[in-house]
């Protein structure tokens, strides 16, 4: 009896030392989701606590019924040895004793399996509001990431997109600026080579007409010259000159 007492008592201390390491782990599972954990290993760690605490909770239902199972086994083999002695005694014992152990089993299943069956996860219920808002969250932070750097590329390229139109029309300026500046320049050289034509042209004409006049000039002269050797003779012209 008291071995047995002994023996529930290190099952109750390793349990209790095995819930104080899963609570550890379950803080550490916590702070590894907070912080960013895939939700499998939280689904994973989430199972795994749920099974220690079924077992848990079977193994003091059973601590309760193996006791109450030594304490009438003690008081059957009591009375067993009163009424009787020797090998008998002893068998009815054992056969008490095997008849509780059977007993015991079978309730202890039967209790057991509909708690099982109770506690048993739906497969992707563990835990929704934390897991699938963490993920709804996460995935709605992405999506608004994803948009927030789309418009910003988006902008980018509309101010790329103005500033080369800007410098296009700039050059495009420029140039009929200069195309401008270029069409009154040959508009001033074209009058000034028509004016200097003109101012050829007349030069030309009283270059010509000095000539003409020069020409009649020493023609008269010669005229004059013949007329006075008829007159006066050779001599007398070549005195003159």
């Amino acid at each position: 009896m008291n071995a047995n007492s002994s023996s529930n008592g290190m099952r109750i201390a390793a349990a209790t030392q095995i819930q104080t390491r899963m609570r550890t782990r379950i803080a550490a599972a916590t702070r590894m989701r907070v912080a960013g954990a895939q939700p499998r290993l939280a689904v994973a760690i989430n199972q795994y606590v749920l099974k220690f605490l079924t077992r848990r909770e079977a193994l003091t239902n059973k601590k309760g019924s193996f006791d109450k199972m030594l304490a009438d086994g003690a008081n059957a083999q009591n009375n067993a040895i009163t009424q009787s002695s020797g090998k008998a005694a002893v068998s009815m014992a054992a056969t008490n004793l095997n008849i509780g152990m059977d007993l015991w089993n079978a309730s202890s299943a039967e209790a057991d399996a509909p708690k099982l069956r109770n506690n048993q996860p739906a497969p992707g219920a563990v835990n929704p509001p934390t897991i699938m808002g963490c993920e709804v969250a996460l995935g709605e932070q992405w999506i608004q990431d994803e948009r927030d750097l789309k418009r910003q590329k988006r902008k980018q390229s509309n101010r790329e997109s103005a500033r080369r139109s800007r410098l296009r029309k700039q050059a495009e300026c420029e140039d009929l600026q200069k195309k401008v500046e270029l069409g009154n320049e040959s508009q001033t050289l074209r009058e000034e080579l028509q004016r200097v034509s003109e101012e050829c042209e007349k030069l030309t004409a009283e270059n010509n007409s000095i000539k003409i006049m020069s020409s009649n000039n020493t023609f008269a002269v010669n005229s004059q010259q013949e007329k006075l050797e008829r007159l006066c003779g050779p001599e007398a012209v070549a005195s003159l000159e």
